[in-house]
C-alpha cells in the first residue's frame, strides 16, 4: 500500500427476507448508505433470489476444501471472500432468523478447516440487522447473541446487533427516523479509517 492512500473497502449486504422493500431491506440499504458515506463500495444481495440448497452435512468440504454442491452459494462464498465487511439482515420469524438466512449460515461450514479454524481471512467486520414484530427488543436477544457469536467464530469483528422491535408493517422502519439513523451509523461503523500512517 502507498503512504497516505485511502484503500476502498467493500461491504456486502445480505437480505434474508423474502420481501423486497420490507423493513429488513430498508434497514440493510440504510446501513449500506452509511458505509458508502464512510468511503466503502457496497453491494446488495437478496438471498431469496439465489438458488442454493441446505448443507448436506456430507463432510466433503473438509476433504476437498470446497463445498460439493455446485449451486448459487458459490456466488455468495465469493462475495464473502471479496468483502471487507458484511451486513446480514433477517426478520425474526417465530423467534429465529428466516430459513433462508439460516441455510446461508449453515453453508458456511465449507469455510471451516478440519480443526474448525476459519478459512475466511481475519479482520473482516460484520453487523446483524434483525427486525421483529414484538415490541420488546430483548425477547429474542439470545438468538441475536447466538448469531453474533457464530460470526465471531468465523473471525469477524461483530458490531452490536441492531434489533428493530415493533416492526409489524412493511413500511414501519422507514418511518422511524431514530431507527434509520442507527442503521446508518451501523454501516459507518463497519468502515474504519483506511488511511495509512
Amino acid at each position: 500500500m502507498i503512504w497516505g492512500v485511502r484503500i476502498e473497502m467493500k461491504i456486502t449486504g445480505f437480505v434474508g427476507s423474502p420481501r423486497k422493500g420490507g423493513n429488513t431491506d430498508v434497514l440493510v440499504r440504510q446501513a449500506l448508505a452509511g458505509a458508502e458515506e464512510a468511503g466503502a463500495a457496497t453491494r446488495l444481495i437478496y438471498l431469496n433470489d439465489v438458488a442454493f440448497r441446505d448443507c448436506q452435512g456430507c463432510g466433503f468440504c473438509k476433504r476437498a476444501g470446497a463445498c460439493r454442491l455446485n449451486d448459487g452459494m458459490e456466488e455468495l462464498y465469493e462475495a464473502i471472500r471479496e468483502s471487507d465487511g458484511i451486513v446480514l439482515g433477517s426478520p425474526v420469524y417465530f423467534g429465529m432468523i428466516t430459513g433462508t438466512a439460516k441455510s446461508f449460515i449453515d453453508r458456511w461450514y465449507a469455510f471451516l478447516n478440519d480443526d474448525f479454524t476459519s478459512r475466511i481471512p481475519p479482520g473482516k467486520t460484520a453487523a446483524l440487522i434483525l427486525p421483529q414484530g414484538d415490541v420488546n427488543p430483548d425477547v429474542y436477544a439470545p438468538m441475536a447473541t447466538h448469531f453474533s457469536v457464530t460470526l465471531e467464530f468465523f473471525g469477524f469483528r461483530v458490531a452490536a446487533p441492531l434489533i428493530a422491535a415493533g416492526m409489524l408493517d412493511a413500511g414501519d422502519a422507514g418511518k422511524d427516523e431514530a431507527l434509520m439513523a442507527r442503521a446508518y451509523a451501523l454501516g459507518q461503523a463497519l468502515v474504519p479509517s483506511q488511511t495509512e500512517k
